[in-house]
């Protein structure tokens, strides 16, 4: 993802934004909550969530697959040691370098979607272990299982096409290795994710709403406001530059993220809807289209004189 460069600006004078920003983001929260309770969210929720479920023994095995997986990578990646991301800081908005440890790695919109991929899948394979053992499901637990899945697949796609066709094209223009972005929980956060969400929505085929894509405008909201919040009193800086809050299209780059997010739900959403024919070629396409298994080969620069 672009950053502004070493400074935001150059202009000392520079007017800062951050309270539009911030008052956006007010309003934008208070037209999802209206939004929310307009279309009664938490009852459209419930309808869908006996389509969830699953007596398939096989389904578990899936689950409880994907969920140790997810696990390994997140538990891998706290202990691999120090990380290397580049940083705005909020107040000098000047880029740095910052090597995070442990659950400082999970600031960043890759690392909640590691996160919303375990947690659908740790709430999934539970509640599907106590229906096969004859145990009542709390009904809060399959609600918010199905508030995990709308956010965790459209993150999951999302993070990966940003990461396909933005990031890592970066990476390559300025000639910058980026083998580091192919390690396990690298592969799993910017890849798996979306795959195991794929499989998940093909082999269970949940009854999903298109309303529910609110769920998405909502997460946006909560990344962001996470973002701030740790900016102001944790860490003092931005992960991404885009989502600082003092230049002046601030409150629109809040609006596309968490916009998207909802977008790439709504595409999804679609998608459940066909018949399995063409609903698998459908999805192969896209996921082929946005995963990266493989760091680019960069050329070295050729700096010889011809003769």
């Amino acid at each position: 993802m672009k950053r502004f460069g070493k400074k935001m600006t150059d202009k000392k004078e520079e007017h800062d934004y951050t309270r539009y920003t911030i008052f956006f983001i007010f309003l934008l929260t208070l037209f999802s909550l209206y939004y929310s309770s307009k279309i009664d969210l938490i009852a459209l929720v419930g309808s869908s969530v006996s389509s969830f479920q699953s007596s398939s023994v096989l389904v578990l095995f899936w689950r409880v697959s994907c969920l140790l997986v997810a696990v390994s990578a997140a538990v891998y990646m706290v202990k691999i040691g120090a990380g290397n991301m580049r940083v705005i800081t909020m107040k000098e908005c000047e880029e740095i370098t910052t090597y995070p440890v442990g659950l400082s790695k999970f600031v960043t919109f890759s690392s909640w979607t590691l996160l919303s991929n375990i947690a659908y899948f740790a709430i999934a394979a539970s509640a599907q272990s106590l229906e096969l053992l004859d145990i009542t499901v709390p009904d809060l637990l399959l609600r918010f299982q199905v508030f995990i899945f709308c956010i965790g697949i459209a993150m999951a796609f999302m993070t990966a096409t940003i990461v396909r066709h933005i990031i890592l094209p970066d990476e390559v223009r300025i000639g910058r290795n980026h083998d580091h972005m192919f390690l396990f929980h690298e592969q799993i956060m910017h890849n798996f994710a979306a795959v195991f969400f794929a499989v998940e929505l093909l082999i269970v085929n949940p009854a999903l709403e298109p309303q529910f894509a609110i769920i998405g405008l909502l997460m946006g909201i909560v990344y962001v406001t996470f973002a701030y919040l740790f900016a102001y009193f944790g860490g003092g800086y931005i992960v991404y530059s885009f989502l600082h809050p003092k230049p002046r299209i601030a409150p629109v780059l809040v609006f596309v993220l968490a916009g998207m997010i909802a977008l790439f739900y709504t595409g999804l959403w679609f998608v459940s809807t066909l018949d399995r024919v063409f609903a698998i070629p459908i999805l192969l396409v896209w996921i082929s289209l946005i995963v990266q298994f493989r760091p680019t080969h960069i050329e070295p620069a050729n700096d010889t004189i011809a003769s």
